[in-house]
């Protein structure tokens, strides 16, 4: 019988303690209600509990916020933002993939550390009668013999001497990974915020526009009684007054096709907020009264690089970076510290005894001598990788300087054009109420008089979705600078 007991005792002269930041992410707030012209009292989206990324230079991470949002000064946003970054399940996701990378971060810091086993063993073997023997043996048959081990809570320790930083690449890796994915997190929030900014003030044009209908509407029943009574008495003919009912009828029916558009709209945004849409439902408001302005002439570089997407596009440059530098290491010795140690004795009663004990200690060092040159191919193939990154973000770098450019340039222009389409709207009143003097004196033909309120229609219409634009671009504008300025 015999029974092996050991213990590992591990002496290393080298200690290296390698650490990233992996602060937590706060966790979103609850869900708001949804309620026009009250402001919400969860924390704001671009509020400071906003989360801090790992690996940052001082643990600082960079702010990127929604706060631009805010700008708006609209409640019912904000609340909106809020409620789709507590309940997207894309958010819920990448908040996921964030935690798994720190989680890596924190794998491939525990290769720093050694490495211990314990294991318990007993085993029974018995050899057979007919066992082959190296000399022959003229008897047909041996002695059986059994054989025993008992081998109880053994510890075997190894530590891996990091002389050429193969393991503290490997966490530069993993924590520039890490990075990468907060950016990505970070991009998700900005672009749900985005998407539920924009639908928002969609369904606020809309708003607007059935306004403009409704108050043509209202108006054209007034003017459509007035005909009717003028023709009863014998004043016009049958004409005057078809013309009014089919130009009323028409409105009603662009009136219930906004309307159906509105559900539309706001289907989408409950899907966006993580919502039933059966349950979901916002109530009419108007298009906000203060556009935020982009305070500089034109938007520079240090504005666009600050995105959370090309932030990703940076981080991942570094890591194919760091990896050429971990696939060179790999060709380098790798040198570990192994040993064990304990007691050795065939019976039991002998564990205990000094002349039981047994060790053994040694360095163990290997290194690649020829792998049909795979270690030579993946360097050339990671420095291929860097060289792809890096036209890749600088592909990125000119789309989001051409969105927000064109961002911009939009919402310049578009509030010059504003301005005119109001002077158009002035004069085109004035010309419909000279009309509608002139009719009611007799000086001139209904015709006339519904041509002019279809040229106020239509501009009214106009300038409402001039301004729609101009609240899109803006939302665009946020967007492509990273969510404020």
């Amino acid at each position: 019988m015999n029974k092996f007991f050991s213990s590992a005792f591990l002496v290393s002269s080298l200690v290296f303690q390698a650490t990233a930041q992996t602060t937590p992410l706060n966790a979103p707030g609850g869900a708001v209600t949804i309620q026009p012209q009250a402001p919400t009292t969860n924390a704001g989206p671009g509020s400071s509990a906003a989360s801090t990324a790992v690996g940052y230079p001082n643990g600082q991470a960079p702010a990127f916020t929604i706060s631009g949002f805010k700008r708006f000064g609209d409640p019912t946003l904000e609340s909106l933002l809020q409620l789709g970054l507590d309940n997207s399940p894309n958010i819920k996701s990448a908040l996921s993939r964030l935690e798994e990378a720190r989680i890596r971060v924190k794998i491939a810091q525990s290769f720093l550390s050694p490495s211990l086993r314990s294991s318990a063993l007993i085993t029974t073997q018995s050899l057979s009668e007919r066992r082959p023997l190296s000399v022959a043996n003229q008897a047909d048959l041996l002695p059986r013999f059994q054989l025993n081990t008992f081998q109880l809570l053994p510890i075997d320790a190894s530590y891996e001497l990091d002389l050429f930083k193969r393991i503290r690449n490997g966490i530069v890796v993993a924590d520039l990974q890490a990075q990468a994915n907060d950016a990505d997190y970070q991009s998700f929030r900005l672009s749900l915020a985005s998407d539920i900014a924009r639908t928002y003030m969609l369904i606020r044009g809309n708003d607007a526009e059935q306004a403009v209908f409704r108050r043509n509407i209202q108006s054209r029943d007034t003017t459509l009684a007035i005909i009717r009574e003028r023709f009863r008495v014998g004043l016009i003919n049958q004409i005057d007054v078809q013309r009014a009912e089919t130009d009323y009828a028409g409105l009603q029916v662009t009136l219930k096709g906004l309307e159906r558009a509105r559900i539309e709209l706001v289907n989408g945004l409950a899907q966006l907020c993580g919502q039933d849409p059966t349950q979901f439902s916002i109530s009419s408001g108007t298009l906000p009264t203060a556009v935020p302005v982009y305070p500089y002439a034109s938007v520079s570089p240090e504005q666009i690089q600050r995105r959370p997407d090309l932030l990703q596009f940076s981080r991942q440059n570094q890591i194919a970076a760091a990896q050429v530098t971990l696939q060179q290491s790999t060709t380098l010795p790798r040198v570990t510290l192994v040993g064990s140690g304990g007691i050795l004795s065939g019976k039991i009663g002998n564990w205990v005894t000094p002349s039981a004990a047994t060790y053994i200690v040694g360095i163990n060092a290997s290194v690649p001598l020829y792998e049909g040159h795979r270690a030579r191919q993946n360097i050339a193939l990671s420095r291929q990788f860097t060289q792809t990154n890096q036209q890749t973000y600088q592909q990125a770098l000119q789309l989001a300087q051409r969105d927000a450019e064109t961002a911009l340039d939009n919402l310049t222009l578009l509030r010059q054009q504003i301005d005119l389409q109001g002077q158009t709207l002035a004069l085109a009143r004035r010309t419909e109420q000279y009309n509608r003097e002139l009719y009611i004196r007799g000086l001139a033909t209904y015709l006339e008089v519904l041509d002019a309120q279809r040229t106020i229609l239509t501009t009214e219409q106009q300038l409402v979705q001039l301004r729609s634009q101009e609240v899109q671009y803006a939302v665009a504008l946020l967007r492509s600078v990273g969510g404020d300025y």
